[in-house]
């Protein structure tokens, strides 16, 4: 039975006695906890706390009045799984802290991350995201988050405990076989510096990650040695420790004595009071360290330890004849002989010698080389450090003296000549009556005064290169030459002979100009009119022409005038000149301008001026004063005209002094009128104030006169006929005859708008 109606009935019948049946609606609070989400009476899905959400029970109580219901709801929040669980550290020693952490996942409400030892349940051993513990065995840890709506999955980890050292049992030393009765036994004592080996013992487990470590003379000193045996040298009776270490700490040490016998120790090394020194010196060799016994001395051996003996003491004095290797060692005593000690000792044997040097031409200081060993001194005439002065030493054979002192100041000399020979003089200057010359010409090249040569030498002089062109002359008492290129040629001179080689060169170019000048045949001209032009052909370009009618390498036909005129072309090069001539020849034109001015309407060009041609080949061409190249020339102004006119043959004709009379201009003619009587453009008025008298004469289409005008310089016209009939609209035409002398006839249409 659903017991919602009853309650919410009582719920009525209470309010409604309370407030009196008069007060129909009543009022309430509905009061919800849940997680995450709740469903309410609405039907609606709530995520989140709510007060305000309110519903309405209509009819809901006996006397069927609503009741209206407010939603209280609190919603709490579930956690959510975490997605790891660490710890600091996977191994640990016993009772060390380990700190474990909860990765992701979500607290709900009132909630907290739990932990647990070995299960999830139980008693918690802590809480929080993060906790430490002190571990004493293998342990596996939990945790989950718990709170108002639920308990999240557990996740858990493991932390696993190393184990701890063990004890040493004894050391003991390794026992020896007596081969004389076939026996092993342990040695009381031993000679310094024998090999001892010693051994742990244990009984337990040994543990993974642990070793036994040695030490001498104190346990926990320098350690000498890991292992369950090692091997020593006692110098002399000796404490031996060892104990076992790991990660986890360390036993306590076990020791062992082992006794040595008074026997002599081993020497160090050997000390020398010089080393590395030239042959027939003396060094003193003392022994370094060790120590003797009872009843031994140290000896001294050269070659090998126990060969060539050379005495005894702690130090010995030797002189090598070459180089050596020293040995000591202790002899006699309860144990014998020691291990040797050794030294080399180096000796030089100095030889010092110097590469010969050729005879030399040098005149400026150069660097001797050439010694051996590298590094010695130089002495002698024009000898400052290394460097030798031709200058000081002057010529002739010198006597060089190298010197030669070795670390261990060892020294040697030895002696070279260096024989200086005379150079020959370069020559300082030269110069030539003429460096540019025309073919067939000559000139001379001259060395000043101030070059010298030497005896024995010579001026040679050459053609095209220094020393491997043509020899063309020799001198020992001239300075000069004379040349007669046919080209650009260039010329050295150089000092040569005696013994050393050749001097530098100087040399000087002598140009050779070889001029040819060409000039193209020019083609005739038809006419003095025409235009002028610019002179082209010659060759080399960059010349220069002259002759009748020339002016800045233009020609002017019109000043040069009608016949056949030469024109030259020069060419200079240098000192050299070259000519060509050519002839032009300016014929007649044949052309016979003149000219007629025309006046149209100003649509129809104005004052037009007409140039009219005869006796040419046709396609002519016009070019006006102005600028223009049609004709006629139309809209002419006040002014005086002059045009050039061509033909297809390229002649030309000027015609010149073309004026427009200043009283003629173009006519503005109106060329429609509507005649209908309506006032407005009834008539076609003309009005020529210009001229004195002008004729009119009208025409219809098919070339009727319909009416004339004629004694007066205006007029007006109402679309009639000579009988006075109205003309129906359309085109019509007329003509002007302007009454002056060769007056221009105009004619052109009139439209008739009815």
């Amino acid at each position: 039975m659903n017991k919602f109606p009853i309650i919410l009935s009582l719920f009525l019948i209470s309010f409604l006695i309370k407030t009196g049946w008069s007060q129909c609606e009543s009022n309430s609070t509905d009061n919800h906890v849940a997680c995450d989400s709740f469903t309410w009476i609405d039907g609606v899905t709530y995520t989140s706390s709510n007060n305000t959400a309110v519903f309405t029970l209509v009819g809901a109580n006996a006397a069927g009045c609503d009741s209206i219901i407010t939603l209280n709801l609190v919603l709490k929040i579930s956690s959510t799984d975490a997605n790891l669980v660490t710890s600091s550290d996977s191994l640990i020693c016993e009772n060390s802290n380990v700190t474990l952490n909860v990765s992701g996942g979500s607290l709900g409400t009132n909630s907290q991350w739990v932990w647990y030892k070995d299960s999830c349940s139980g008693n918690s051993i802590d809480t929080g995201s993060s906790i430490n513990v002190t571990q004493a065995s293998n342990t596996t840890y939990f945790v989950r988050a718990e709170g108002d709506c639920n308990n999240t999955s557990c996740l858990n980890v493991t932390v696993e405990n190393l184990p701890y050292f063990i004890d040493i049992d004894s050391l003991s030393i390794d026992s020896t076989y007596n081969s004389s009765n076939n026996t092993w036994s342990i040695i009381d004592s031993v000679c310094p510096q024998s090999a001892v080996q010693l051994f742990a013992h244990y009984s337990e487990t040994f543990p993974l990650g642990y070793s036994i470590t040695w030490y001498e003379n104190s346990c926990g000193s320098i350690p000498i040695g890991i292992g369950d045996s090692i091997t020593v040298y006692p110098d002399s009776t000796t404490i031996y420790y060892a104990r076992v270490i790991g990660t986890c700490g360390a036993s306590l040490c076990k020791n062992i004595t082992v006794f040595t016998k008074d026997g002599s120790i081993s020497p160090d090394g050997i000390s020398a009071s010089s080393n590395n020194f030239c042959i027939g010196g003396s060094t003193t060799l003392t022994v370094v360290g060790g120590q003797l016994g009872t009843g031994a001395s140290w000896g001294w051996y050269k070659g090998s330890c126990g060969g060539n003996f050379q005495g005894s003491g702690s130090s010995k004095t030797v002189t090598p004849n070459a180089t050596t290797t020293y040995y000591v060692r202790a002899n006699g005593g309860a144990c014998g002989a020691t291990s040797c000690a050794e030294i080399l000792i180096n000796t030089y044997d100095l030889n010092v010698y110097h590469s010969p040097i050729d005879s030399t031409c040098e005149s400026s200081p150069f660097v001797l080389q050439g010694g051996f060993p590298q590094g010695g001194n130089y002495s002698g005439n024009g000898i400052t450090d290394s460097i030798f002065d031709p200058a000081i030493a002057g010529f002739g054979s010198h006597i060089i003296t190298y010197s030669f002192t070795d670390s261990n100041n060892c020294s040697n000399s030895t002696q070279f000549p260096v024989v200086i020979l005379e150079s020959n003089i370069d020559p300082v200057s030269i110069s030539s009556n003429a460096y540019e010359i025309c073919n067939g010409n000559s000139t001379t090249i001259n060395l000043d005064n101030s070059n010298q040569i030497i005896n024995g030498s010579q001026w040679v002089w050459y053609q095209g290169s220094c020393g491997t062109g043509q020899i063309i002359g020799t001198s020992s008492t001239s300075n000069q030459i004379t040349v007669s290129p046919s080209t650009t040629t260039n010329y050295y001179v150089r000092a040569e002979g005696g013994l050393c080689p050749a001097s530098n060169c100087i040399g000087v170019t002598i140009d050779v100009y070889t001029l040819e000048t060409h000039l193209i045949e020019f083609d005739d001209i038809c006419g003095e009119d025409y235009p002028v032009f610019e002179l082209t052909g010659g060759s080399p370009s960059g010349g220069v022409f002259s002759g009748a009618g020339v002016e800045n390498g233009f020609f002017n036909p019109k000043n040069a005038g009608i016949g056949n005129h030469n024109i030259t072309y020069t060419y200079s090069l240098g000192p050299c000149v070259a000519t060509d001539v050519e002839n032009i020849q300016i014929n007649n034109s044949p052309l016979l301008v003149n000219y007629s001015i025309g006046q149209e309407t100003c649509s129809e060009g104005g004052i037009m001026i007409h140039a009219h041609v005869r006796d040419g080949l046709g396609y002519y061409g016009y070019e006006w004063s102005d600028g223009s190249l049609e004709n006629p020339l139309t809209y002419a102004e006040n002014n005086i005209y002059s045009v050039l006119v061509s033909d297809a043959n390229n002649c030309y004709t000027l015609l010149d002094n073309i004026v427009v009379d200043s009283s003629l201009n173009c006519i503005e003619i109106v060329n429609t009128f509507s005649p209908n009587g309506d006032g407005i453009n009834d008539y076609w008025n003309l009005n020529f104030p210009n001229y004195s008298q002008v004729n009119l004469i009208i025409f219809n289409k098919w070339g009727n006169q319909i009416k004339e005008f004629s004694g007066s310089n205006s007029y007006q016209w109402d679309g009639k006929t000579l009988g006075g009939k109205d003309l129906p609209a359309g085109t019509y035409y007329y003509v002007i005859e302007l009454d002056i002398p060769d007056g221009p006839t105009q004619n052109g249409p009139i439209t008739i708008i009815r």
